[in-house]
């Protein structure tokens, strides 16, 4: 009988050169988070006479052996996986959640993506049924415990509402990649005349008919700035037809809601890994940094975590170019000493610098 790998979540990681625990740096950025978590949930046990996590994560901002030390190899998880992923938590577990599904070695796998708290899906009866069948078959010997679970189960997000969907993998093998351009505060299927945005900037769409998008996504950025580097904050947010903004739950539940989507980049981390990068996953090395050239227009390709979202017609997209984001609370990547700013940059839009965005269209 196989061991049993985890019955919440794969033991996954996110790209290097993040910290495997703690994803504390995302897109090259360092994320506050990490200073946070340590100092609630580590100092307090152990006290501070020992080796500081954040410090590390700090001081190093390219992959290196200390990053490489603390990486899984996914190919070495042959165990049963049964990964629990939550849509909203979308700036730390959600990415190795899936991650380390697809990558894993294992034989039996199973992927789930909820919604709700990082906590109160753990508990729901679906979630127990599904442990328990999972722990039977794999540790007490039922052979047919997992019989007719599918080896993929979304949450499809509808607005304020789910509807659960089967699914055989991921992303959906009947996605049909489409870009959105950005133009003059607007997205458009159609690519719109040659032309410049000021940073930072939002982008609307007004769906004109349902439009399912669920999966990984990645928004294809030329930018110039006057600096030689900038950080880039993606966030996506859906309306209402009254223009109200329809949330994503975060883990802390409905009083910490989150952003539908989320991307990160530091134009000088922008490299690409040709070997791991997809159309609508951008792979970036973080072994490298590459200047910008001032005022000259560069492709920057910013990864955003999957989504799950469903515009009615008359709902709204927006897409936010931001120069920070300090609307994500503790979850900020706003430490004075490591920062780029993007005051002052250039977003290029049409002609040979269509900015768009990739997206996963799921037909109906």
């Amino acid at each position: 009988m196989p061991p049993v790998a985890s019955t919440c979540s794969a033991a996954a990681s996110q790209a290097a050169p993040t910290s495997t625990a703690t994803g504390g740096r995302q897109g090259g950025i360092y994320t506050n988070a990490t200073e946070s978590w340590w100092q609630r949930q580590i100092i307090p046990q152990l006290g501070d006479d020992h080796a500081s996590m954040p410090d590390d994560l700090r001081s190093r901002e390219l992959l290196d052996d200390w990053y490489r030390e603390r990486t899984v190899d996914l190919a070495q998880v042959r165990v049963p996986v049964l990964s629990a992923g939550n849509w909203g938590s979308i700036h730390l577990h959600l990415r190795g959640n899936i991650e380390g599904w697809l990558d894993a070695a294992s034989e039996y796998k199973w992927l789930v993506v909820h919604v709700g708290s990082h906590i109160d899906p753990y508990y729901a009866d679906w979630a127990k049924d599904l442990q328990l069948w999972f722990l039977q078959r794999f540790l007490g010997g039922d052979q047919t415990a997992m019989d007719g679970v599918p080896p993929v189960r979304l949450a499809i997000r509808r607005g304020h509402d789910v509807e659960w969907r089967d699914e055989q993998n991921w992303p959906l093998p009947r996605t049909q990649w489409r870009q959105l351009y950005l133009g003059q505060k607007e997205l458009s299927w159609h690519q719109p005349a040659e032309g410049r945005a000021p940073y930072p900037a939002t982008f609307d769409f007004t769906a004109t008919e349902r439009l399912e998008l669920t999966g990984p996504l990645a928004l294809r950025l030329w930018v110039s700035h006057i600096a030689g580097d900038l950080d880039v904050f993606v966030q996506l947010e859906q309306y209402d037809v009254d223009g109200q903004r329809i949330p994503a739950i975060g883990p802390g539940g409905a009083a910490t809601p989150v952003p539908m989507g989320i991307g990160w980049l530091r134009a000088s981390h922008r490299k690409l890994d040709p070997e791991r990068t997809l159309a609508h996953r951008p792979w970036h090395s973080h072994d490298e940094i590459q200047p910008l050239e001032p005022g000259v227009p560069t492709l920057l390709e910013v990864e955003i975590w999957p989504i799950s979202i469903t515009l009615e017609p008359g709902q709204r997209l927006q897409l936010r170019v931001q120069a920070d984001d300090d609307n994500m609370g503790l979850l900020a990547h706003n430490d004075p000493g490591d920062r780029r700013s993007g005051h002052g940059a250039t977003i290029h839009l049409g002609g040979d610098h269509a900015s768009n965005l990739y997206l996963p269209v799921i037909p109906n």
